[in-house]
């Protein structure tokens, strides 16, 4: 049975742990007044197009974006009525960061583009967030405050990382913001090197053609990205096999290969030794 088209928004009443996850498929007839919460809203655009607006300002939306609305923001969502909007939304309410409540102010407002590998693994998030909350199970609660505080902490890196301007100085306005993208991207690196990408992914979350980030990428760092992206792993790698007793299996899955042998290969052609080689030798 398809779910029901809504003709309104949802009315929603937290839990006590804090964390509510709405589903809501809109009706082309969908309408929606201002209104504003005490708690944060992280919508995910499952399918269609509109607009949020958050604070008298617009933020378009399609497929695959991220919208963050903060709380006690007014805000109203308006469809594009040929392509009805199907959200996701967590809720979240501010003792669930008491920890660490600037990461509310961290985020940005409005609309997040991120790109197909990022775009999936928030997808899954939220899917499994769902089906936690659907199925009440025991400790349900503490996973689902687990997985809203990861998302919400991703986001808060990618999005300090992001905020460094262009150089204002620049002749070449859109030129300079390719280039500052790619140098904010680079420097993020370092605490993302071991996720599951390609090229075509990063470019894509960047917002460029394939050909303008291999270009760019290299006149910032001087390396290719793959070589760049191998560097950073085997590093944290030899990091890894000299001060801990870690497992070389668990080594090579944290630095990001899904393949023992690929983590073989990469690292003797680094160093000329097998990894084991290396960390004896290191500790003789």
């Amino acid at each position: 049975m398809p779910a029901p088209k809504r003709q309104a928004p949802i009315d929603v009443t937290l839990p006590a742990y804090g964390v509510y996850l709405l589903e809501s498929h809109h009706a082309p007839s969908f309408q929606m007044r201002e209104q504003s919460h005490s708690f944060l809203e992280l919508f995910f655009v499952h399918s269609g197009s509109g607009a949020f607006r958050i604070a008298g300002q617009d933020h378009p939306c399609q497929r695959n974006d991220l919208v963050v609305v903060p709380p006690r923001q007014l805000h109203s969502i308006a469809d594009n009525p040929s392509h009805p909007l199907t959200l996701y939304a967590v809720c979240v309410a501010g003792a669930v960061v008491r920890h660490e409540p600037t990461i509310l102010e961290r985020l940005p407002t409005g609309r997040v583009r991120i790109g197909k590998s990022l775009a999936d693994e928030t997808r899954a998030t939220f899917r499994r967030l769902l089906f936690e909350q659907t199925q009440q199970q025991p400790f349900g609660p503490t996973l689902i405050v687990g997985l809203t505080l990861e998302l919400l902490a991703s986001l808060a890196r990618a999005t300090a990382t992001a905020k460094a301007p262009p150089p204002p100085s620049s002749p070449d306005g859109p030129a300079a913001e390719r280039k500052a993208a790619v140098e904010r991207y680079v420097a993020g690196l370092a605490h993302r090197f071991f996720e599951r990408t390609s090229i075509d992914d990063v470019a894509g979350e960047l917002g460029m053609s394939r050909r303008r980030f291999t270009t760019l990428f290299a006149e910032v760092t001087g390396q290719t990205w793959a070589d760049y992206l191998a560097e950073l792993r085997l590093e944290y790698a030899q990091t890894l096999l000299r001060d801990t007793p870690r497992s070389i299996v668990s080594i090579a899955f944290e630095c990001g290969y899904e393949e023992l042998s690929s983590f073989y290969r990469a690292f003797k052609k680094a160093t000329g030794h097998s990894p084991g080689d290396w960390r004896a030798a290191q500790r003789a």
